[in-house]
């Protein structure tokens, strides 16, 4: 909570016209048996009033400060997802109950200080009939798939986290390259189980070639 109501009339404004977009998002909900995810990216702009555990300067933090803010204010709010964080763009992965209950996710993670760019990936929360088994099952597909991709050489040098969320793996990260990328979203589609793969891998974009001299002369 921020101490101020102006501070809250400004986030509520501000938060409303980064958000607008959400409401154009279909609900969290399981339709014709098949599972809709909610997926969003929010840009968080970085003067929006925050209730920062560091003061109130803005700086350029490490991400793994960032991601600990991160998964400390997601917890102290009562939101139990994975939150990764690769140069400033925060990922949250995990189950939701509703569209509501998403947007708080998305408007507490926009108050963590360094947070530029938020990407969601939201599955429908499991019903409590079959959550626990649903979340073993969602365990050792997790496991089987670190496994592979631990295993082969391809990948060295690239940082990747995998979440497996009701049967659905997610891939987040940096690749060195889209061979990389390919081979790791390859395996993941290998696995026996899976009912889909979500590709969240990030590729440097190539290197401009120079500009060759008009004056020079091919040969010499």
């Amino acid at each position: 909570m921020l101490p101020e109501i102006t501070y809250k009339a400004a986030l509520a404004v501000l938060l409303s016209a980064l958000l607008a977009g959400c409401a154009l998002y279909p609900a969290v909900q399981v339709a014709g048996g098949a599972m809709t995810g909610y997926d969003a990216a929010v840009m968080a702009n970085e003067y929006l009033p925050r209730d920062n555990i560091d003061g109130g300067s803005l700086h350029i933090v490490r991400d793994v400060q960032v991601e600990r803010r991160l998964r400390e204010r997601l917890e102290l709010n009562g939101i139990h997802i994975s939150a990764h964080v690769f140069e400033g763009r925060a990922y949250l992965v995990g189950q939701m109950q509703s569209r509501n209950q998403a947007n708080y996710a998305i408007r507490t993670a926009a108050t963590v200080e360094g947070v530029k760019i938020i990407t969601c990936k939201f599955y429908p929360a499991a019903p409590s009939r079959t959550a626990a088994r649903d979340a073993a099952r969602d365990e050792l597909l997790l496991k089987e798939l670190r496994g592979r991709l631990a295993e082969t050489r391809r990948l060295e040098g690239a940082d990747l986290r995998v979440e497996v969320i009701r049967s659905h793996a997610v891939l987040i990260g940096n690749a060195k390259d889209y061979h990389q990328k390919t081979a790791a979203l390859a395996i993941a589609s290998e696995v026996n189980g899976l009912s889909g793969v979500v590709d969240y891998i990030t590729v440097p974009a190539p290197a401009e070639q120079p500009t060759p001299d008009k004056n020079s002369v091919a040969g010499k």
